[in-house]
Parts: C-alpha cells; structure tokens; sequence
C-alpha cells in the first residue's frame, strides 16, 4: 500500500473506537510476544473492553488514531495516573505511561508513530503532566530518544505476584 502522508488523517479516540484500540492492542501484544497476527485471548478482549469503557471516558487512557482512507493504520495511547506528591517536579503526582504504539506493517517509516506521540505529549502537557514514561522495544528507541526520552535515573525493581 502506498501512502500519501498528506492523507493520513490524525484524530483523538473516543468511546466508538474501543473496538479499534482493542484490535490493535492484540496486534501489537502478538507481535511483541511472537504470537500468530490472528490469536486473541478472549480473556484478554474482555479485559481491554472493560478498561477502555471506563477509562476513555474518564481521561485516564488518551489514544491517538492516524487514518488512511477510512481505515486505521496506526495508535499510540497513554495511561493518565497520579501517586502521591513529591519533590523533583512531580508535585502534582500525575504522570503519564505511553503505551501500545503500534503502526501496521505497510505503513512503518512515514513518521506517524512520531506524529502519534506528539500528540500524545501535547496532550500530556494541556494535562499538567510534568513527566512521561514507557517501555520502548528496540524498533522504537530512536523515535522515543529523538522525542527527548531519557534512561531513567534510578532503577526500577518489579515483583510479579502469582
């Protein structure tokens, strides 16, 4: 497919495209996990139906569309949070988690994972977020250091609970 930037038509999602984002947020998991493009976990879909109901609603997930067409060929999302207050310039304690960019195959290295991002900044900062974070995979580092992401200065230590 041959894509004409200036047709790609970026928007903010809404309530009417949880089915998109949940469509893409399983072709992202399965690449990410090497999974077969057309596995889906019903559980995993129910899970995302329930989150993004009531998430989108509240401004806790804001999502980012880029359109070709009529037809989605790229997202990129960010969960609205806040932790208690704290020095450093988290006085405010909300932060935000950049999460589940994904461009389709045929549409990569047209700059809209970047545009998608930068929306999402904009949005972050109209928010009074004074930080964001994420996990990048390799395929995205570049475009997430050329946005000014940094290393974190400290670690961050996880326990999975079973």
């Amino acid at each position: 497919m041959e894509i004409e930037n200036d047709r790609i038509k970026y928007r903010r999602a809404n309530i009417d495209d949880i089915e998109i984002l949940i469509d893409y947020r399983v072709r992202f998991l399965n690449e990410l996990y090497n999974h077969p493009q057309d596995y889906a976990s019903e559980i995993l879909r129910k899970a995302l139906q329930e989150y993004f109901s009531e998430a989108i609603p509240s401004n806790y997930f804001i999502a980012w569309l880029a359109e070709y067409n009529g037809k989605i060929i790229g997202t990129s999302g960010m969960v609205v949070w806040q932790m208690p207050a704290r020095y450093g310039g988290l006085e405010s304690g909300k932060l935000g988690y950049i999460l589940n960019s994904y461009t389709i195959p045929e549409a990569r290295r047209k700059g809209i994972c970047t545009r998608l991002l930068n929306e999402l900044i904009k949005e972050a900062k109209s928010l009074g977020l004074t930080y964001l974070h994420l996990h990048a995979s390799e395929d995205g580092m570049n475009i997430y250091r050329k946005a000014g992401f940094t290393e974190p200065d400290q670690i961050e230590l996880k326990l999975r609970l079973e």
